[in-house]
């Protein structure tokens, strides 16, 4: 019998209204993307952020439902706002997913419920347990216990949960109450993730009001002059909103810039105006942010 896979950031289906349920963003997938050389994405157009994720690996003899070219399997997981789902059960491509779900701070979870995981030899192993997945970590790593029905086994930590993943949170559930945030009025919000940023605001100078299919054409033909240009630029622009939180340290980013990281940031850029050709650069600019302080 066929057997359906998903990833997901929430092993039970929530009861009633307890707490805003977590999920996969496309930011972070994107950042999945940009820094493995596996992996590759089509963007639905009918659902912008979202769409295919393909995981190139190894060809199998097993493969034959999927697209085998040379040496290569291409492997398709459907991502939506329910997480990553995938068909294909085969051991390498399971171990794939649990790479992927770690990545993700989720769950790799059978569609009868059962949980799959990596063992201490560091094989695949599965089980009905559901105390094994009574839990979900949040963007920073902290893990919370859940009851069946969902909720969090210490309603206490409610606050804490709400003030962790605000980033990971669908529009529609972000009107729910929020952690008490300090009284200062003076101070500009917390930024939501947004795959899309609106358009670059009046105040914006320079080469953040470009469009991103200029920054895009630059990256394709190589050159560097122009590239670094950009990427000058942002991180000036976000040098500046570090400036704007100096009095809310959670918010300021603080990765090392090292040849490694910069690589990163520009393939992440590249990747963000090839699918937002349109956008402001400033835009992309923002979207990297995110993808930043959810990793930190």
């Amino acid at each position: 019998m066929s057997e359906t896979l998903f990833i997901t950031r929430e092993p039970f289906a929530i009861q009633g209204n307890p707490r805003p349920a977590l999920h996969i963003m496309p930011d972070a997938v994107y950042a999945l993307v940009v820094t493995d050389p596996s992996l590759d994405f089509e963007e639905n157009r009918a659902e912008p952020g979202y769409g295919t994720l393909l995981y190139k690996a190894p060809a199998s003899s097993d493969s034959s439902d999927e697209e085998t070219t040379g040496q290569t399997t291409l492997h398709r997981f459907a991502f939506t706002r329910k997480g990553l789902r995938s068909t294909c059960t085969e051991a390498p491509v399971v171990l794939k997913l649990l790479e992927i779900a770690r990545k993700l701070k989720a769950h790799v979870l059978s569609d009868y419920g059962a949980l799959y995981f990596r063992d201490e030899n560091g094989l695949v192993n599965v089980t009905e347990d559901a105390q094994a997945k009574s839990y979900i970590m949040g963007d920073k790593g902290t893990r919370y216990a859940l009851t069946p029905d969902g909720a969090l086994a210490d309603p206490a930590s409610l606050p804490a949960y709400l003030a962790e993943n605000d980033f990971s949170f669908l529009p529609e559930t972000q009107a729910e109450p929020r952690a008490e945030q300090p009284q200062h009025s003076e101070k500009p919000e917390k930024p939501q993730a947004n795959s899309h940023a609106p358009a670059a605001p009046d105040y914006c100078k320079g080469m953040g009001t470009l469009k991103c299919s200029l920054f895009s054409r630059a990256y394709q033909k190589n050159v560097q002059l122009s590239i670094n240009a950009y990427y000058a630029w942002c991180l000036s622009f976000l040098s500046g909103i570090n400036c704007g939180y100096q009095e809310f340290p959670e918010y300021m980013l603080r990765y090392p810039i090292y040849p490694s990281t910069s690589n990163e940031d520009i393939a992440f850029l590249n990747a963000y105006c090839t699918r937002n050709p349109d956008d402001p650069f400033i835009s992309a600019c923002l979207a990297l942010r995110t993808m930043r302080l959810e990793r930190q």
